[in-house]
């Protein structure tokens, strides 16, 4: 996002806050050594390891570790650099792209990787039925001419092509999943990424090995990550601080002053993000199917107060549902502001002008999620509004919002690729995945805008039915836009290389430990 974060120098070796630049700074002099074992915990789970099917970061940000993509994304979030292809071109007429593969890239069981897979990756991954299945709708065939060779053509002229060549659902699987029906490639999936599964446990997490047919010689360094998932951030904490991790993703922003102190073996780190967090509304349920209510809700939450309650002040509120930190953001869009007696009159407007009983949903050891909600549950009662609140498990609660079956809660997004198509799509247009992350929002003209611009090349042009869009969403905030803020990990001085991207996403084949 493309608010300003200044760069502030390390407060020691052993503790640290870093903007932008990974640990590994503080050691340049040091040469990364090979060997360890990388525990990394968090709330978020994983809920699939096939990327078709993926929609939570939860699941994203695993799945980037066992497979690769045609094209990457690069640290800054501003463009995308080679991946499996080591090469890509136009052609005049705008229509096709062809990518050069890597010669000798192999599967984690040593399987040659060639045209034949990427083919069948990405005819799968364009199924509309799947989550991200809409970020290829713009692909008209893929072709084969060689089996190094790999030709996409659109049905239109597609700016955003190779930005959505470096999408995770768009990861290179084995051609016809090796042999496997897709349900049992989902449970033992092959890749050609840093890592391999080793094994995966459904609510406690996943231990990945080291892939040793990497095409990236030299790396991963590690000799294996675990993902464990804790739900409770006093516990994830602990356990960073009793060694038993080594990455604590996400920790609650009230445990940053005392990192911020020094004196142990743990840094904090503070990275520039395409982050924005909201408060999600069912809009399928009454009486958040009116727009008045939903604009009420939004006019009684002070972004300002939750900025310096529980981000401590790192972060700017959120007015367009698109980041800064994307050219397509809309700085003119300011969101609904904070003002009780706007949002009475927003209520009274509305069908439940004397106010209603609802749910806000939090998630089980997530307490920054429960200080938003008090905090918004405060500020309700005061226009007639009564808020309890609901406590689930993350899986829980994942499991809620596909059912439809909750009122309101807290959400957040980060751009898997450069180009805006994705998320003004994911968080924009029903058909974009996850039904506007679980809010259910369905506004055709969006997404008549949203087609439209995805076939322009000119930036200004596209830039103008975006700018559009953002105000058509605001006018009806299906979420509430909450703020910008940073990435914010915990881990242990002995990690070196964690880099994490804008996009949100991280590459640990990078990452070593020293001793």
């Amino acid at each position: 996002m493309s608010n300003s974060f200044r760069t502030r120098t390390c407060m020691g070796v052993v503790s640290a806050l870093l903007i932008g630049t990974s640990l590994s700074s503080a050691f340049a002099e040091e040469a990364p050594q090979k060997g360890g074992d990388l525990v990394m915990v968090r709330a978020d789970p994983i809920q699939t390891l096939m990327p078709t099917l993926a929609a939570e970061n939860g699941s994203i940000w695993a799945i980037e570790e066992m497979f690769d993509t045609l094209l990457l994304p690069t640290e800054d979030g501003k463009g995308v650099q080679p991946g499996l292809a080591s090469e890509w071109s136009q052609s005049a007429d705008g229509l096709e792209w062809t990518f050069k593969l890597r010669p000798d890239v192999k599967f984690s069981d040593g399987t040659p990787m060639t045209s034949k897979d990427v083919k069948f990756s990405l005819d799968q991954a364009s199924n509309q039925a799947n989550p991200f299945g809409f970020i290829n709708a713009s692909i008209a065939e893929v072709k084969t001419p060689d089996a190094q060779t790999v030709i996409v053509r659109t049905k239109a002229p597609y700016a955003p092509l190779p930005s959505v060549m470096a999408i995770f659902s768009n990861s290179i699987v084995p051609y016809n999943y090796g042999g496997k029906t897709a349900e049992e490639f989902a449970k033992a999936p092959i890749g050609t990424g840093p890592f391999k599964l080793e094994e995966r446990t459904v609510g406690v997490g996943a231990h990945f090995l080291r892939n040793t047919e990497y095409w990236q010689k030299g790396k991963p360094y590690l000799d294996s990550i675990s993902i464990n998932e804790v739900a409770d951030g006093n516990t994830r904490a602990n356990q960073l601080l009793g060694a038993q991790a080594q990455i604590n993703e996400f920790p609650a922003y009230s445990s940053t002053q005392a990192l911020r102190a020094g004196g142990g073996d743990v840094a904090l780190g503070v990275f520039p993000s395409s982050r924005v967090d909201f408060v999600v509304i069912n809009t399928t349920k009454a009486p958040f199917d009116d727009a008045h209510v939903r604009r009420a809700i939004a006019a009684l939450i002070d972004k300002q107060a939750l900025i310096k309650v529980i981000l401590f002040g790192n972060g700017d509120p959120a007015g367009a549902y698109m980041s800064p930190s994307s050219w397509s953001h809309n700085a003119d869009v300011k969101g609904v502001p904070f003002d009780l007696e706007t949002a009475k009159k927003e209520l009274a407007q509305s069908k439940v002008p004397d106010g209603f009983s609802a749910t806000i949903t939090v998630s089980s050891g997530n307490s920054d999620e429960a200080t938003m909600a008090q905090i918004i549950q405060a500020q309700a009662a005061k226009i007639g509004i009564k808020l309890a609140i609901q406590v689930l498990d993350p899986s829980a609660l994942s499991d809620a919002r596909q059912a439809k079956n909750y009122d309101m809660g807290f959400t957040y997004n980060t751009t898997d690729i450069v180009d805006p198509d994705e998320i003004i799509r994911f968080a924009g247009v029903y058909d974009g995945g996850s039904q506007v992350q679980y809010s259910f929002y369905d506004n055709k003209e969006i997404a008549a805008k949203a087609e439209q611009a995805a076939t322009i090349s000119d930036q200004a042009a596209r830039k103008k039915l975006y700018d559009e869009i953002q105000v058509l969403w605001d006018k009806d905030q299906p979420m509430v836009p909450l703020y910008y803020s940073p990435e914010l990990y915990s881990y242990s001085t002995k990690v070196h290389g964690f880099h994490p991207y804008v996009t949100g996403n991280y590459n640990l084949a990078n990452v070593w430990l020293s001793e």
